[in-house]
């Protein structure tokens, strides 16, 4: 190989190795920046949590999963808040908020500012009062297992096969039995008129619940799964 030839080679190389380290930085810059914009998310759910839980949950002594949720107060941090959720034996123990899209609180907090981890929050076509058919609630499957990521658990059985969900409302407490799990597709659309059978019929798992509440108004929990390709679906009857 002649001279002339080995060095255009030789700088041909030196290129394609420039190319790919800068590939390498732009990657390894946008990672970081990802990850500390995850850690800052994360961080200021947990401080959100906290103060909010001070601010408007109450505790008793003699029963600690009894709480009392203070919405004058909530509602004087965000109108948007409709109700409160907490799922026994989870961590599970959120403000439910509500806004005319199903964007919005998917990147914003109770405060209303950007946050990665979003909201637990209603379908905007869903009424309020808990009234309807069926009612339906989003919330992320978080990494550090906040939000709705314990409806892993649901779905691979690891929290049994009796689960009760309390919905607290302004004016009242709504008590649900879940009887239903299953995974979805993306596109998956919850019909109002979703009937009991045909959740009953898709479900994983077998749960004890009252079966004569079958004709009850209904609330269907959604999240991703671990990969963001399907969706975890968690249903349950109200308890009359």
């Amino acid at each position: 190989m002649s001279k002339g030839k080995h060095f255009k080679e030789k700088k041909k190389m030196g290129i394609i190795s420039i190319f790919f380290l800068i590939l390498f930085i732009g990657i390894f810059l946008y990672t970081s920046s990802n990850l500390v914009v995850w850690y800052k998310s994360n961080k200021e759910l947990e401080k959100n949590e906290k103060d909010i839980f001070n601010k408007v949950v109450t505790t008793s002594e003699e029963n600690p999963e009894k709480i009392e949720i203070d919405f004058k107060k909530l509602q004087e941090i965000n109108s948007d808040v409709k109700g409160w959720i907490t799922i026994e034996n989870t961590n599970i123990n959120y403000p439910i908020l509500q806004t005319n899209n199903n964007e919005y609180y998917l990147k914003h907090d109770i405060n209303k500012k950007y946050s990665s981890c979003g909201s637990i929050f209603l379908d905007c076509d869903s009424d309020a009062s808990f009234t309807k058919k069926n009612t339906v609630i989003y919330g992320h499957n978080l990494l550090n297992g906040k939000m709705f990521a314990e409806l892993t658990n649901i779905l691979d059985g690891k929290l049994g096969n009796k689960i009760n969900i309390k919905i607290y409302l302004p004016e009242e407490e709504k008590e649900y039995e879940v009887f239903s799990v299953y995974m979805g597709e993306p596109s998956l659309e919850m019909k109002q008129n979703s009937s009991y059978e045909d959740i009953l019929d898709k479900s994983n798992l077998k749960f004890e619940y009252k079966e004569e509440n079958k004709e009850n108004n209904i609330i269907t929990l959604i999240t991703c799964n671990s990969n963001s390709e399907k969706r975890i679906v968690v249903t349950a009857l109200e308890n009359n």
